[in-house]
């Protein structure tokens, strides 16, 4: 696999900057913290959304993380447990493939969308399982994001293709 673009976040020299904010996801930073990686990363390779819709039909979303979504969760079991009713935005923003279809609407994503759960590096995991998807021929790029989403969070955003 060759690396076409890569974007972090938080961005070099600002270990604690809270990533930007993003509509409909403001119960946590986990969407906004794995957006910011992402969009830095296809902004470094095609410049502003959309992709090419050739490009986007072809590229497939991967999202590898330590761990969901805990901010939300917790927000949705505090209402839960208080017996009030639970706001349908903690169960929007509460899913993480949620994120990347956000991601994939401003960009013109169309391709295979995998979000797993690492055991151990976030990093190895989403650059596994797009190395899957490449084998397969399901797609000729993976934007692979891999999400720490422990307090203040980093995210990883790589763009692979196939080949060396």
């Amino acid at each position: 696999m060759t690396v076409r673009s890569e974007g972090r976040w938080p961005p070099p020299g600002s270990p604690g900057e809270p990533p930007p904010p993003v509509p409909r996801f403001e119960a946590s930073a986990f969407a906004p913290l794995l957006l910011a990686a992402a969009e830095r990363c296809l902004g470094a390779h095609y410049g502003a959304p959309p992709v090419p819709p050739e490009a986007g039909r072809r590229t497939a979303l991967v999202l590898a993380a330590t761990r969901g979504d805990v901010a939300t969760q917790a927000a949705i079991d505090d209402a839960v447990a208080r017996g009030r009713p639970v706001a349908r935005q903690l169960l929007f923003q509460n899913v993480p493939s949620t994120a990347l279809g956000h991601l994939g609407i401003v960009w013109g994503l169309t391709g295979p969308l995998v979000t797993t759960l690492a055991i151990g590096s976030p990093e190895h995991a989403a650059e596994a399982t797009a190395a899957r998807i490449l084998a397969a021929g399901d797609a000729d790029h993976v934007l692979a994001v891999a999400v720490d989403p422990t307090a203040p969070g980093t995210a990883t955003a790589r763009l692979l293709a196939g080949g060396r």
